[in-house]
């Protein structure tokens, strides 16, 4: 023996014609809050097809009218729920329907319009259900009603409101031994169908959806016809709408795990998705590892990230935006200034031989320093600040007598000084230069407080990050990141003439989610 529980929406039950509307109608319209309802039939050139009413005003009209249930009503998609079940000689013990009752959120000069979701309501088809279902199967039909009464006033279409309201139905429900249920969530709101869904899902151990299925046949009349889904299936498709979700709101990793255990998906839409990964890493697996302290790699790292960094501001994840804003200007330093340090021809006489000067200067992962593989390390420091001189350095504006002092060329300040240097004209933009600035007050830096004191940061304080204090109208994060932030820094990019590809991340990530 099986369970069958159906959700019911406002199209159910319709009218096979409207020749006895106006008479029923007339008994009960003026016992109505609003009395401006009519028939509309389902298709204009078609009036075999039928009509619809908003549901709550069909029961009402016909509760009582039993005599003209056969003749006037039909039930097209519960027809083909019902001919699947009595074709497959599936033996019910228990039929539960849920219904809708929205009267407790609205108030009576909201129901006086007829396009209120009030009307929507299927509580008042309980006795038309319940004359069908006893006339196709001889079992017990129990009518749960969701009904939400909160002081938010939100119905049926809130997915939050309505997953509560279906738990708290379910959830009673105990069946011992385990038993089979046919779940039909096609009728009512999306977020009843969802909720329905999901619920049966975890609360019952075997669980079938019985879903309707509509095509044309041979004569292109349209035709309905059920079928019965295991739910392994079924939470497989669940599992793929969840990682669409995943994709699109920005956490590939997450969904590619949640893809790890599921047959059936085609690998090059995997292979796409781990690409998506590593981007949002940073990570260029085909590429050597020793290439990623080189100029077009670093560019190109520089360019992904601007994109991430709006990806995180418009989600208001503003702590990776700015920890990844911050990574971003230190290495536009270091790929400026090694692309124009390459350029210089000027050599030194040093350990007897001569040298070019752009040799000295190597990025490695402690930083931007002169190559103490040369030995540039421990010679004198005349001999250091020679070469610093000739890659155009600003030795003058800093103390340069120890090993130490020579660490200026990593740091902010005195990389932006050296740029400056080597060209004055290049293009900068306010963060930047007050990222840079030796002396700027580090309680203002968002970037120190969220890195030193895991402080939050509000949208104002955002843009007057982004903005560097500079006077502006805006109060859209997302609008003040690109004009003082994202296009400056894509400008200084070109300036320089670094490599890189540009890829619309939020239309790529769309597509991912699409091939799957």
């Amino acid at each position: 023996m099986s369970i069958w529980i159906l959700t019911t929406g406002n199209s159910d039950i319709m009218l096979k014609h409207d020749k006895n509307w106006s008479s029923l109608y007339s008994q009960i319209r003026y016992d109505l809050e609003c009395t401006e309802f009519a028939p509309l039939p389902l298709d204009s050139n078609d009036k075999s097809a039928g009509y619809t009413l908003p549901a709550r005003v069909l029961g009402l009209v016909y509760e009582n009218q039993t005599g003209h249930y056969d003749s006037d009503l039909k039930f097209p998609l519960i027809d083909t729920y019902t001919q699947y079940l009595l074709e497959a000689k599936i033996k019910l013990e228990k039929i539960i329907v849920l219904l809708t009752d929205q009267k407790p959120i609205f108030q009576e000069e909201q129901i006086i319009y007829e396009k209120c979701p009030y009307w929507q309501d299927t509580y008042t088809l309980k006795p038309l259900l319940k004359w069908y279902l006893q006339k196709h199967f001889a079992c017990e039909i129990e009518f749960l009603v969701l009904s939400p009464t909160n002081q938010n006033n939100k119905g049926i279409d809130n997915w939050n409101e309505t997953l509560s309201l279906v738990k708290e139905q379910l959830y009673p429900l105990n069946y011992s031994p385990p038993k089979t249920v046919y779940i039909s969530h096609q009728a009512g709101t999306p977020a009843i169908s969802s909720a329905v869904q999901f619920i049966s899902l975890g609360r019952f151990p075997k669980v079938k959806f019985l879903i309707s299925n509509e095509y044309f046949d041979d004569n292109y009349q349209k035709q309905s016809k059920a079928e019965a889904i295991e739910s392994s299936n079924y939470w497989r498709g669940m599992q793929i709408q969840k990682a669409k979700q995943l994709i699109t709101s920005g956490f590939p990793g997450a969904a590619l795990k949640l893809l790890d255990n599921i047959e059936g998906i085609d690998q090059t839409a995997i292979g796409e998705l781990k690409k998506i990964v590593d981007f949002f890493n940073l990570h260029s697996p085909l590429t050597d590892s020793s290439q990623d302290l080189t100029i077009p790699q670093a560019t190109q790292r520089i360019v992904d990230t601007l994109e991430l960094v709006g990806f995180f501001f418009k989600q208001k994840n503003y702590l990776q935006g700015i920890t990844l804003l911050a990574a971003a200007q230190e290495t536009f330093l270091k790929v400026a200034i090694l692309s124009r340090v390459a350029t210089i021809n000027q050599t030194v006489n040093f350990n007897g031989s001569s040298h070019q000067v752009s040799q000295f200067l190597v990025w490695t992962g402690s930083g931007l320093f002169l190559d103490k593989d040369k030995s540039v390390k421990y010679p004198s420091v005349d001999i250091k600040v020679e070469i610093l001189e000739k890659l155009k350095f600003p030795v003058t504006k800093f103390s340069l007598v120890t090993d130490y002092d020579f660490q200026i060329t990593n740091r902010n300040f005195g990389m932006i000084a050296w740029l400056n240097n080597i060209d004055n004209n290049f293009p900068q933009w306010p963060l930047l230069v007050s990222y840079c600035r030796g002396s700027r007050n580090t309680d203002d830096d968002l970037r120190n407080q969220f890195m030193h004191n895991l402080r939050g940061v509000e949208d104002q304080e955002l843009i007057a990050y982004l903005s560097a204090g500079k006077e502006h109208q805006s109060t859209d994060v997302m609008k003040v990141y690109i004009d003082y932030v994202k296009q400056p820094f894509l400008t200084a990019i070109n300036y320089f003439n670094l490599p890189y590809n540009r890829e619309k991340l939020v239309k790529r990530l769309q597509e991912i989610a699409d091939s799957l």
